[in-house]
């Protein structure tokens, strides 16, 4: 056994792991868990297969997986040379300008210089109706307000000029104020992350409630507090929902062995893991629950 299998079965013990749950929560057949446990990659595939388990498992039992390879490097088989393809060299023969080519070349110059055109006679035109539009305004602006009374005008056509505006309008009814509905969902906000693990603080509500759903697959999904007490620590069949009330908790570590298959909603809403969950398949998630009477 290699020291690096030494330290990946030790962290797998740690976290109260056997071969069968790591199996489920990585999709890796037992025997290549075994063999990178015993350092034994000749049973494996390739080399790039190796490489690929030993990183899941690294993320499975909550290691970081870059520097596990920097530490063990010397444990872990390298990429064999013939697994990347090799690209053949062709020399290619140097283009030689032709005249087509000088036309078709021109032709986009030509393209963008009648492009410019349009834009500017647009313009143009748009100005020109704005201007219009702007003087018909303002006639209309001034016709407001002027009263033609008949005994004037027959007396030497005086014109008397009233502003009538404003005398008839009533004032507008004050509108009703929104009422402001605080969501119960709360607010979750990030405090810190360091892949594969990440920091969550929830916010703007009294209750802490967590669905957990398994859907596409099985998962193996760890819930506890700070002090050690378990919720959770089991595997989720698909299709299975369990749900939990930690209202009472002020923060709460959720260790997800596999996340694309795993689901978990607060307060009724899905949680957005802090990672791809293609990239990082394991997730180690913190939620740090403030409610209102704590703020």
């Amino acid at each position: 056994m290699t020291e690096l299998g030494n330290r990946l079965k030790q962290a797998r013990e740690e976290k109260g792991m056997s071969l069968e749950d790591l199996q489920t929560a990585t999709k890796i057949q037992k025997r290549y868990l075994i063999g990178i446990e015993e350092g034994n990659y000749a049973i494996m595939p390739g080399q790039f297969y190796a490489r690929a388990f030993i990183k899941q498992y690294s993320e499975a039992v909550g290691l970081d997986p870059e520097l596990i390879f920097e530490e063990y490097k010397k444990d872990i088989p390298a990429n064999e040379k013939d697994e990347i393809p090799q690209l053949s060299r062709v020399k290619t023969r140097k283009q030689v300008p032709t005249k087509n080519n000088k036309v078709l070349n021109f032709i986009p110059k030509v393209f963008m210089f009648l492009a410019f055109v349009a834009v500017v006679a647009i313009l143009y035109i748009l100005f020109q109706n704005w201007g219009v539009g702007n003087s018909t305004d303002t006639q209309e602006d001034n016709n407001r307000g002027v009263v033609y009374d008949p005994a004037t005008t027959d007396n030497g056509g005086e014109e008397e000029d009233t502003d009538q505006e404003g005398t008839n309008e009533e004032e507008p009814a004050e509108e009703p104020e929104e009422e402001q509905v605080e969501s119960s969902t709360g607010t979750l906000t990030e405090v810190s992350s360091n892949r594969p693990t990440a920091t969550l603080e929830l916010t703007d509500t009294d209750t802490f409630e967590v669905e957990l759903s398994a859907k596409g697959g099985n998962t193996w999904v760890g819930i506890s507090n700070p002090e050690g007490e378990s919720f959770h620590s089991k595997e989720l069949v698909d299709g299975e929902t369990e749900t939990f009330d930690l209202s009472e908790e002020s923060e709460i570590i959720f260790n997800v062995g596999w996340v694309p298959a795993t689901e978990i909603k607060i307060n009724g809403k899905a949680l957005d893991f802090p990672f791809p969950v293609d990239e990082v398949t394991t997730q180690k998630v913190t939620i740090k629950f403030v409610s209102n009477g704590q703020q």
